[in-house]
């Protein structure tokens, strides 16, 4: 092995960790489900993370990383599981939190794809935030 890659993997390890703050903690159940790594602080209550860092979606076999750990508030209310992030304007839904949050990452990959097929002049108002902050938002892996 390269001990450079060796390097900037580790590299890579303390930039995300920059996102984390100190208070967060690993969520056992939350490493064995699906391949989206979260992280978040447990509520007592409901035994969910609060808030965590969202780095990849995936879909249809396609998988996509971000550039920037997206903010994931996930919570319950009755029977379903909510993940949204409040700045790109998505929620998912689900009946378990790994549902939710594969919601959300459909709705992440539609609109990174809508607005960044969307020219300039076609958008005002919220959606050029929006067109801002989704257009260099994610990567695809090949």
């Amino acid at each position: 092995m390269n001990a450079s890659a060796i390097y900037e993997s580790y590299e890579e390890i303390r930039r995300r960790q920059e996102y984390i703050p100190p208070n967060f903690g690993v969520h056992p159940f939350l490493e064995t489900g699906a391949d989206i790594p979260l992280v978040g602080d447990l509520r007592r209550d409901q035994g969910i993370p609060e808030v965590a860092p969202l780095w990849v979606v995936h879909s249809e076999g396609r998988t996509f990383r971000m550039t920037r750990p997206i903010r994931v508030r996930v919570f319950r209310d009755g029977d379903l599981f909510f993940a949204e992030n409040e700045t790109l304007m998505v929620c998912g839904t689900g009946e378990s939190i790994w549902e939710a949050v594969e919601d959300l990452g459909l709705h992440i990959i539609h609109f990174w794809e809508y607005y960044n097929k969307l020219s300039w002049d076609r958008v005002m108002g919220d959606a050029k935030r929006l067109k801002d902050l989704y257009q260099n938002l994610l990567i695809e892996e090949q």
